[in-house]
């Protein structure tokens, strides 16, 4: 009996932990597994190279108003994850990272967050408060 409420105790706290995680912080950003290559206290910023589409002008935008303020910025195209005998929570970080990509460009990294097609007051917001 003990060993049950016990193992229920840890995976209720398991479920808080996964719900505090994926609860988006004040700005709309969720905790993520970063991509492999994303610099720390640097905004990476997501978007399809050299297209003339709508959400790669959004993220041109995006960048010049975030270097306009003097946040580093990083751009690419594509995300990778390299994580040899991953843990639960960096599986589900790596849902939450994967599932902010396929939403739409540009989707932006900072710092353990991430969001799909943030304002740059988000963003910089966002950089500002996860910045160590």
């Amino acid at each position: 009996m003990a060993a049950a409420l016990f193992g229920g105790y840890r995976w209720w706290q398991g479920q808080e932990a996964e719900a505090a995680a994926a609860a988006p912080s004040p700005n709309g950003f969720v905790q993520v597994e970063m991509p492999d290559g994303a610099p720390r206290n640097t905004v990476l910023v997501l978007a399809p190279p050299n297209c003339p589409s709508e959400q790669a002008q959004r993220a041109e935008s995006l960048i010049a108003a975030l270097d306009g303020q003097g946040i580093p910025v990083k751009r690419g195209s594509g995300i990778d994850f390299e994580v040899a005998n991953p843990t639960p929570e960096q599986i589900a970080g790596i849902d939450r990272a994967v599932a902010v990509f396929r939403a739409g460009a540009p989707a932006v990294f900072v710092n353990g967050m991430a969001m799909s097609n943030p304002t740059a007051s988000q963003a910089a917001a966002e950089y500002r408060r996860t910045r160590l």
